[in-house]
């Protein structure tokens, strides 16, 4: 780093552990409530002192800091009047722990359709009908414990853009407010709703005093608890960019072209780019953007988030992910981070937008990544996978501590698994992602059931809209982020079913170190797309087979050592689809499978590990 020889506060520079330069502003031109920074505030910033925002103000019931070790202290203590720790008997969080074990299982929610009540059954909430908000989703609470999630990924709940806009309601990743809570997701009736929920037992907290219910913030601190006292942690989803509007009002925050145009990544009309650096040729990072998103931190602590899911992590270097993280725990030591990160770019084939390295994201602190899960649909031979899953577990073992990914065969930038190969593609996508090493699951809302995200109302127009138009964008086949449809769902029921017990089997006294810390073994075939591994740990061995094939069956031998005729082989997971047959032979196995069949079976090998070719093994700390 350069040595600062501007004047700087002993404990801001302490706590940024950096030299921090503030950029060049026109404070004529400044905003008088620039996302939490008045005009005090950007003069201050000038000298290096970094006053805290008026909403942390607020949160914390605090006034403006005068001095400089005010600020520090400030800037590093946790906010808000009662911890959710505090809030629910027996809660700790535990994300970063659950993250890097494999222990995660994961669904991506969106607030505003979660439990929205579409009564015509049009697609669009319209005419007086029920959106999402944060007091009605507890009603699907016990529905996501029943199927086995543990985990939520909050997807953005802040005020979207109006201007330029995708969606009637607005895009979710167009935040026009960083720090504050989407009006949309509050329920002017909570008490009266709250009490019903609590005399049906659908509610489990009983004392509503801890909460301001009159307040977005209290009602979303109301509804992460509700979470927290079933066991779901959550990870709130951080936008990389901005609106439109926001960069108007917040020019000093915001990247430029070269010609002075404001910098948009390439196929997005309705975001903006932050400027991370103040001085990229001397590492110095910009302090209302570091500034900005410590608060948001703050809020997330505050507002009982257990982690963060980093959108575009890319969009911001090594150095700012560097201070940021660590600032999270070190008000919370198991604050998880989650980041979107995909694969090794030599350069980026995205206009304005930094290539993708997963190793520096997770070098820099992030616990968990997206990794390539989203393209197995891709991959038509089963080494392709193989060579994946190797590919990880060396570079996990390659670094300091632990590092895991998601199974994100379908996020919600991704086509419906329905739409590539029905439920039985769905339920096979389960079957691999809950028992391949190094895996979280993942779904997306609705995938339960079979939601095609097939939306009738998409590219027309509506007589109702919040922004400032009235198109109803739709990316056909990914659930939607930018309008107020209905909640999302399928007529698959079996789907959810196979997962509840994909789930069960991975989270299983029994096999839980198999899946999430054992060893992971290719087993040889003759045929290409037959999919066969097994996992091995402390005597124990799960074998999983499977046929990525969709519309044909497929036949072959698998190569399993220590294998024997006589072993009994009893399907863990419940049948579906065509009937598969398999022959046992004595260190292998003979199999006709299904189209899109998955099989998970525990056998007896546990000499496995010895007499295999190639035996794969995440280390974790003793």
């Amino acid at each position: 780093m350069q040595v600062n020889t501007r004047p700087m506060s002993p404990m801001l520079a302490k706590t940024l552990g950096m030299n921090i330069q503030a950029p060049e502003v026109n404070t004529a031109q400044a905003p008088e409530q620039a996302q939490g920074f008045s005009k005090e505030s950007a003069e201050a910033l000038k000298v290096q002192i970094i006053t805290i925002s008026p909403f942390l103000q607020e949160l914390a019931n605090k006034k403006a800091a005068q001095s400089a070790s005010e600020v520090g202290t400030q800037a590093t203590a946790a906010v808000g009047a009662t911890p959710a720790s505090q809030r629910v008997p027996g809660y700790q969080n535990t994300m970063k722990s659950m993250l890097v074990n494999n222990e995660a299982t994961i669904m991506g929610i969106i607030p505003r359709t979660f439990n929205a009540q579409d009564i015509d059954g049009n697609g669009i909430i319209l005419n007086g009908e029920q959106h999402g908000t944060f007091v009605n989703a507890v009603e699907r609470l016990d529905e996501m414990v029943e199927l086995g999630i543990n985990t939520f990924h909050v997807l953005p709940i802040h005020p979207p853009g109006k201007e330029a806009a995708m969606g009637t309601a607005g895009s979710l990743y167009s935040p026009d407010e960083f720090l504050a809570i989407d009006p949309v997701l509050f329920d002017p009736d909570a008490e009266t709703k709250i009490k019903k929920m609590q005399e049906t037992g659908v509610a489990k907290i009983k004392d509503l005093s801890k909460y301001d219910l009159k307040t977005i913030e209290g009602q979303t601190k109301y509804f992460n608890d509700e979470a927290h006292a079933r066991g779901i942690k959550l990870l709130l989803d951080l936008p990389s960019c901005a609106s439109t509007s926001f960069a108007k009002r917040y020019p000093h925050m915001m990247a430029k072209e070269t010609n002075g145009n404001d910098k948009t990544p390439q196929g997005w009309q309705d975001i903006r780019m932050f400027e991370v650096w103040s001085d990229e040729k001397n590492k110095v990072l910009n302090p209302y953007v570091l500034e900005m998103h410590k608060q948001y931190v703050d809020m997330c602590v505050d507002l009982g988030f257990d982690g963060i899911r980093t959108d575009v992590s890319r969009a911001k270097p090594m150095e700012f992910w560097n201070i940021i993280i660590p600032y999270s725990q070190s008000k919370d030591p198991e604050f998880g981070w989650l980041a979107e990160t995909y694969t090794y770019e030599d350069a980026s084939p995205q206009i304005n937008m930094p290539h993708d390295r997963p190793y520096d994201q997770l070098t820099a602190g992030h616990d968990a990544y997206y990794g390539q899960y989203h393209i197995f649909n891709q991959w038509t031979k089963a080494d392709q996978l193989h060579d994946y899953v190797k590919e990880n577990i060396v570079m996990s073992n390659n670094m300091d501590s632990p590092k895991a990914l998601i199974g994100s065969m379908m996020t919600h930038d991704d086509i419906s698994c329905m739409l590539y190969g029905g439920a039985p593609w769905t339920m096979l996508t389960t079957a691999v992602q809950s028992t391949l090493p190094q895996v979280n699951p993942y779904f997306v809302d609705g995938q339960q059931s079979g939601d095609y995200y097939l939306y009738p109302y998409g590219g027309a127009q509506s007589s109702e809209t919040m922004t400032d138009t009235n198109e109803l964008t739709v990316h056909r086949g990914r659930i939607d982020i930018f309008n107020l449809s209905r909640k999302p769902g399928g007529n698959n029921p079996e789907i959810g079913e196979f997962m509840k017990a994909s789930l069960k089997l991975k989270n299983s006294a029994d096999m839980k170190d198999v899946i999430n810390k054992g060893s992971y073994i290719p087993l040889e075939t003759n045929n290409p797309e037959i999919i066969a591994y097994a996992r091995h740990e402390k005597g124990k061995t799960l074998l999983t087979v499977a046929n990525r094939n969709i519309n044909s069956r497929i036949s072959g031998k698998i190569e399993i050592p220590g294998l024997s005729a006589n072993q009994q082989l009893n399907n863990l997971l419940p049948n579906y689809g065509e009937e598969s047959r398999m022959q046992k032979e004595n260190n292998r196995l003979v199999v006709d499978l299904g189209p899109s069949r998955a099989h998970v079976f525990e056998i007896n090998t546990p000499n496995i590990e010895r007499d295999s070719k190639e035996v794969y093994r995440q280390n974790f700390p003793s």
